[in-house]
């Protein structure tokens, strides 16, 4: 009784956080949450009004690969223009572009104008992430830094999946609207267009950091001048992109057409994620603190690989959904506290330009990504891209081993020996 009264305690204490953060992280958590949920829906009728009306999964590979190319090239200008004009403004621009490219996709029945409002959604996405990173670092304290990074990805992840259940189920309750299949994804993606687009309202609600006069803000750390730091995460970012978007965009298509499960089911699997991801989120922070954080993040990321392999060669729904949440649950926790001490670690005039790199080069492997998995889903192959998901997620744990683990911990090394405890 007293352990349990201990992790009650510990649990208010964590939730306890959220009054501390100011109102700016507040209003940002707020932002995620509306975006979470019309994410979540997307996530996971898009797919399946695409296939509705007429196109292959192919086609499919090519639409989702474009918003991830248009980040590429948006990713260095929005991180650059947020540092002159704040990020208020910025979000506001996000949340507008968003939510008006995916009332875009929804209304569009031919492929171009659908990848096309995908492109342009992209080159406002990005922001989304080049954005935050900085946005929470500079909002925080050093003590509220981790917390604050894991309970914007708890939330998110939370009323993501609020939408995909809702995904599940409003297409056939808006059967009184129409007999068509794709008119009732169409209605419920606009649905999710309108939420993205609510995000402006905390959005308009923020305060403005206050900017450097005095420091010229050059594109120095973004090219010429990058640090090695900003090389490593690069590096290790391009891989957890091909990790993620091998599979994870396309989970709707294997429980349904691969394991023979209906819409409702997957959007079930897809809201429980929350679960695994909210115990992980919860527990790895505090393993960190026993083992290290780089050494925390390197050993979810081992044990990431053995979870698409299950996906690959199951043929049963159960097993594939407990497996996905074991996936899901350990990548968004690694991510979480690896955003945490890459901006921790980093010099603080190359943070934006850090979490640029980290967008572009995830967002690389994410095109790649899709391209690859469309091309294979559309031969009817299920297997394959789960078995080179698992491979990039053993080279994403090797790289952050040899690349940030090891410095870090020869640099602590040396500290102790030069300051030796008395």
């Amino acid at each position: 009784m007293n352990r349990l009264s201990r992790w009650f305690q510990g649990l208010r204490n964590y939730i306890g956080y959220f009054n501390r953060f100011n109102k700016n992280v507040r209003l940002l958590m707020l932002t995620s949450c509306l975006s979470g949920i019309g994410y979540g829906i997307f996530s996971v009728d898009f797919n399946l009004y695409i296939l509705s009306l007429g196109f292959n999964p192919a086609d499919l590979g090519r639409v989702l690969s474009m918003g991830p190319f248009a980040q590429i090239l948006s990713a260095i200008p929005i991180g650059f223009v947020a540092e002159k004009m704040g990020y208020r403004r910025i979000y506001v621009a996000i949340f507008a572009m968003i939510g008006l490219m995916q009332f875009t996709q929804a209304a569009a029945v031919q492929l171009p104008w659908i990848a096309g409002a995908a492109f342009i959604s992209g080159l406002a996405a990005s922001g989304g992430f080049v954005v935050k990173l900085p946005f929470l670092n500079a909002n925080t304290s050093d003590a509220e830094r981790t917390h604050a990074f894991s309970m914007d990805s708890l939330l998110q992840g939370v009323f993501t999946a609020l939408g995909a259940l809702i995904a599940g189920y409003l297409p056939n309750l808006l059967t009184f609207l129409s007999a068509d299949p794709s008119a009732r994804y169409r209605y419920t993606l606009f649905f999710a267009a309108a939420l993205t687009f609510l995000g402006l309202v905390p959005a308009l609600l923020m305060r403005d950091t206050q900017r450097s006069t005095t420091v010229k803000i050059s594109l120095k750390p973004y090219l010429w001048g990058m640090d090695l730091f900003t090389v490593k995460g690069a590096a290790i970012e391009f891989f957890i992109g091909l990790t993620m978007g091998l599979i994870v965009p396309f989970m709707n298509l294997y429980f349904i057409y691969h394991l023979g499960t209906t819409r409702e089911f997957f959007s079930m699997v897809e809201a429980l994620v929350w679960i695994p991801t909210s115990i992980a989120l919860a527990l790895l922070p505090i393993v960190a603190l026993r083992r290290g954080v780089a050494e925390s993040i390197t050993m979810g990321r081992f044990l990431i690989p053995l979870f698409p392999l299950v996906l690959a060669f199951t043929g049963l729904p159960t097993l594939g959904a407990l497996a996905y949440w074991a996936y899901r649950g350990l990548f968004s926790a690694t991510q979480s506290i690896w955003f945490s001490l890459a901006m921790a670690t980093s010099q603080p005039k190359s943070r934006t330009a850090l979490s640029a790199w980290l967008e572009i080069t995830f967002q690389v492997g994410m095109a790649i990504a899709a391209l690859l998995t469309g091309s294979y889903l559309a031969r009817g192959n299920y297997t394959m891209p789960f078995v080179l998901s698992a491979g990039a997620a053993l080279v994403t744990a090797s790289l952050t081993h040899w690349f940030i683990s090891v410095p870090l911990r020869r640099a602590r090394d040396s500290q102790k020996q030069i300051h030796p405890a008395e």
